[in-house]
């Protein structure tokens, strides 16, 4: 509180004070009350439990509930594949250059994966997903469609190096598959980058970034959303040499291989295969941030987590069978055999 003299001329820009003593001269007194409300403490995050995660995850836009189960599914099976593989490569259950681990064990495995990735273009495709959760087209288009894609072409993959890919597929089917996985990867590094162009726009100019206001990103959260769509999408690139050698040289090509590296078809298997297991996990890890479970610091190790799966298993084969594998694209490429 505090006295002031009042007079006429600072009357008009004293109007909001408190009315002046006696008849128009004299002191008045101006109350000055410091707003004591104290900001809104931001809502914890609730504990992540079965019946969470349910009320989370189930949505009606999934057709009999198939995309979640087939995810769940697909990535228990194929994490515990890799492991059992991993486990009989280091106690040498397994022999260089036999047939993949289990048989047919990872091709049924893979088919739960596809159709995982299948059911979930209906939700992609809903317009309904955009209002609700405010993904931009490019997210969608890039993670969604073209993330489906990519699974579905390492899951053939995986097939043509199984040893129970069919003799009869002739060769131009095969080349023809090849020309639409490496597109697949074209298309998906497209639209990452576009998604990032939305951001920075967003930022720039106002708006939502998956259901958050733009403006309140930190440098942090905006650099964490770019490393987010490059690590989902560039590392799909070290693909483009299988993909090649299968376009170019056949099997022709992989039978040259197998005579000096008998295991090195396996080798191929196995990284497709993590790789099909990887884009589960960015999936799952996307759906998960989406419905705000999980913030972009724990997404994105999720994701770099998954980007290493791949790798990882190539190298528990060549540990395993040094002298049948190699990681030397010199070794084994076409042209270079």
């Amino acid at each position: 509180m505090r006295a002031s003299t009042f007079d006429s001329e600072t009357a008009p820009r004293l109007e909001a004070a408190a009315p002046p003593l006696a008849n128009g001269t004299g002191t008045f007194l101006e109350l000055e009350v410091p707003d004591l409300a104290a900001p809104p403490a931001a809502a914890p995050r609730p504990r992540v439990t079965a019946a969470y995660l349910k009320r989370k995850l189930w949505t009606k836009l999934d057709f009999a509930h198939s995309h979640a189960v087939s995810g769940a599914a697909f990535l228990a099976l194929g994490v515990g594949w890799l492991g059992a593989v991993a486990r009989g490569e280091c106690a040498g259950a397994v022999e260089a250059g036999a047939l993949i681990y289990g048989g047919p064990a990872s091709l049924a495995i893979l088919a739960v994966g596809v159709w995982n990735s299948v059911s979930a273009l209906p939700m992609a495709s809903d317009e309904r997903v955009y209002v609700t959760r405010d993904l931009d087209r490019y997210h969608a288009l890039a993670f969604r469609w073209g993330g489906s894609a990519q699974l579905v072409a390492c899951a053939w993959l995986c097939f043509w190096f199984s040893g129970l890919y069919p003799n009869f597929v002739p060769g131009v089917v095969d080349g023809a598959l090849c020309v639409a996985a490496t597109a697949s990867i074209a298309w998906v590094i497209y639209f990452s980058e576009e998604s990032i162009a939305v951001v920075d726009r967003k930022v720039a100019e106002g708006g939502f970034v998956h259901g958050k206001r733009a403006a309140e990103l930190t440098a942090g959260e905006h650099a964490q959303l770019s490393a987010l769509a490059r690590l989902g999408s560039y590392p799909n690139l070290f693909q483009l040499p299988v993909l090649a050698n299968v376009l170019l040289g056949g099997r022709p090509w992989l039978e040259r291989v197998l005579d000096e590296f008998p295991h090195q078809s396996a080798l191929l298997h196995h990284y497709l295969f993590a790789c099909a297991v990887s884009y589960a996990i960015t999936f799952f890890a996307t759906t998960l941030r989406d419905r705000n479970v999980i913030g972009i610091t724990a997404d994105l190790s999720m994701l770099a987590t998954g980007t290493a799966l791949p790798f990882l298993t190539m190298f528990v084969d060549v540990a395993a069978f040094p002298a049948a594998t190699t990681l030397n694209p010199l070794d084994y490429n076409v042209g270079f055999l």
